[in-house]
C-alpha cells in the first residue's frame, strides 16, 4: 500500500483524528523549533508553543477517544499508539516529531492525574448528553389541554 492509500484510509476511517493529528504535527514542529532558537513567548507564564503543542495534543486525544469509542485510558492509549504508528508510516517526513509526541503521550499517561482519562470522561459525558441521560424525559408526562 502506498503512502498516499495509507493516509486516505486512515482520513476515510479516522478523518477528525487525522485532521487533529496533522495540527498536532504542526504544532510540535513550532515547539521544537521555539526549544532550538531558544524562543520563549510567554502565554500567561507558559511558552506559547508548549501551550499549542498541549491544546493540539488534547483535541487529538478527545477525537481518538470519540471515533474510536474507547472505554478506558489504556484503549484510549493502545488506539492513539497505533494510529500514530500508522501516521508515521504515511507520513514519514513528519518522523522527527513524532518521538516528541509519543514521550509526551507516555509521560500523560503514566501520570497521576491521567489526560488519557480525562478525555475519556470528557467523551462519556458528552455521549451521556447525546442520548440523554441527566435531561428531564417529557414523553412520560401528559399535557392538559383547556
Amino acid at each position: 500500500m502506498s503512502q498516499f492509500d495509507l493516509l486516505t484510509t486512515l482520513r476515510n476511517q479516522y478523518p477528525a483524528t487525522t485532521a487533529a493529528a496533522h495540527n498536532l504535527v504542526l504544532r510540535t514542529s513550532e515547539l521544537l523549533l521555539a526549544r532550538k532558537h531558544q524562543v520563549q513567548i510567554d502565554l500567561q507564564k507558559a511558552p506559547r508553543a508548549q501551550v499549542a503543542f498541549e491544546n493540539g495534543l488534547w483535541e487529538t486525544l478527545l477525537w481518538a477517544a470519540r471515533e474510536s469509542d474507547a472505554a478506558s485510558a489504556e484503549r484510549l492509549f493502545k488506539f492513539t499508539a497505533n494510529f500514530f504508528a500508522q501516521f508515521a508510516l504515511a507520513c514519514p517526513t513528519w518522523n522527527n516529531v513524532l518521538p516528541e509526541i509519543t514521550d509526551y503521550l507516555l509521560a500523560a499517561s503514566s501520570a497521576e492525574h491521567s489526560l488519557l482519562t480525562d478525555a475519556v470522561d470528557q467523551v462519556k459525558r458528552e455521549h451521556s448528553i447525546v442520548i440523554g441521560i441527566g435531561r428531564k424525559n417529557f414523553s412520560n408526562q401528559t399535557v392538559k389541554q383547556q
